[in-house]
């Protein structure tokens, strides 16, 4: 799947409608959210993540802002001690064809205020994302739908892609991710 696209530049400071994310388990996954500003972070967290009440935190604790499993936290709370990468959008082929799946994408981004609009929508009820789901209906899905309006986790796609290798399992389990994102996906459409 070859390198991280050259987007970690330790000077790099996030900008409003960013994609970010944040290597979590020695880097098994990436957790996903659009950076909104003031550092502020609008993501999709999994169940895990909802066990009792967030953490205390000085920068966001009266900010703190969640909506089932659409969380607005401060970067800090994001990143959660990880460090922060940029997710970027409108690669060319070659350049994703070498790049770990998760890590950018060959789709364009719709404008900042639409994304932050969009990731705001959800926060705030007017839209519903649903709910979250590893295989179909991940982080990464919300900040890749929020940013180009569809929902794609390339870093699921890039696990299935390693199941390939394995005789059978491959086309087993690519079918079932396929009926799965089509179920999570008309449910978001009704």
């Amino acid at each position: 799947m070859g390198q991280p696209p050259s987007s970690i530049d330790l000077n790099r400071k996030p900008q409003p409608g960013d994609h970010i994310y944040s290597p979590r388990s020695g880097g098994l996954f990436d957790h996903h959210g659009i950076y909104v500003g003031d550092d502020m972070v609008i993501h999709l967290q999994g169940p895990g993540k909802k066990i009792g009440p967030p953490p205390s935190c000085q920068k966001c604790e009266h900010k703190r802002d969640c909506n089932g499993e659409i969380i607005k936290t401060c970067l800090d709370c994001f990143l959660d001690h990880h460090p922060l990468h940029f997710y970027e959008y409108g690669v060319s082929n070659a350049e994703f064809r070498t790049s770990r799946r998760g890590t950018c994408s060959v789709l364009q981004s719709k404008p900042a205020h639409e994304v932050i609009k969009i990731a705001t929508d959800f926060l705030e009820k007017k839209s519903s994302f649903g709910c979250y789901d590893v295989f179909a209906n991940n982080c990464e899905d919300f900040a890749v739908y929020c940013k180009t309006g569809k929902a794609l986790s390339l870093q699921v796609v890039g696990h299935i892609d390693r199941f390939a290798l394995v005789p059978g399992a491959g086309l087993i389990v690519a079918a079932a991710y396929g009926i799965a994102k089509a179920i999570t996906d008309a449910q978001r459409h009704r």
